[in-house]
């Protein structure tokens, strides 16, 4: 259990840092890809609804510490994508090739109208033309890339077995 927690914070810690640093200089059409939302899918998949939760806290909150947003801004979002990923892998095929596809849409466009909101009440940002340059962008970007990611980082992930133990 111990190397599955140290594993999934490493990585956070390494997400976090990717999403800061590395992916707003990879922008295609205005969208990029997720990597918060992408590391907490697939440990919500793999692990289920409580380490989803857990995943998206630490990682939630080290982006909103870290990157200077309000804090709650990520981590909420994430809180609830990985609690609800992790409570439908339950009841889903989760190795099935199309699962992360459809969780990384609906996780992308949950994350980013929960950002869009919480934008617009704070900051007053213009919904429709961020909703039209980055929202579209970004879903179709973490719905095309998250089944790769989720191939990648299942061969880092230690097995459930040893989360058990």
């Amino acid at each position: 259990m111990m190397k599955a927690i140290t594993v999934v914070a490493v990585l956070g810690i390494l997400a976090v840092v990717l999403h800061g640093t590395v992916m707003p200089h990879l922008a295609i059409f205005g969208g990029r890809f997720n990597v918060l939302v992408a590391l907490v899918s697939v440990v919500a998949l793999y692990y289920g609804a409580l380490a989803g939760f857990m995943a998206g806290l630490w990682v939630g909150l080290l982006a909103d510490i870290t990157l200077g947003t309000v804090i709650g801004m990520a981590a909420l979002p994430l809180v609830l994508i990985g609690y609800v990923a992790g409570y439908a892998a339950r009841y889903i095929y989760s190795d099935a090739f199309l699962v992360p596809v459809v969780v990384g849409f609906i996780g992308t466009a949950s994350f980013e109208v929960a950002v869009l909101l919480f934008s617009n009440v704070a900051f007053a940002v213009w919904w429709r033309h961020a909703f039209l340059t980055v929202f579209i962008p970004t879903v179709l970007i973490n719905g095309a890339l998250l089944p790769w990611v989720h191939l990648c980082l299942v061969r880092w992930l230690p097995g459930r077995r040893e989360e058990v133990n």
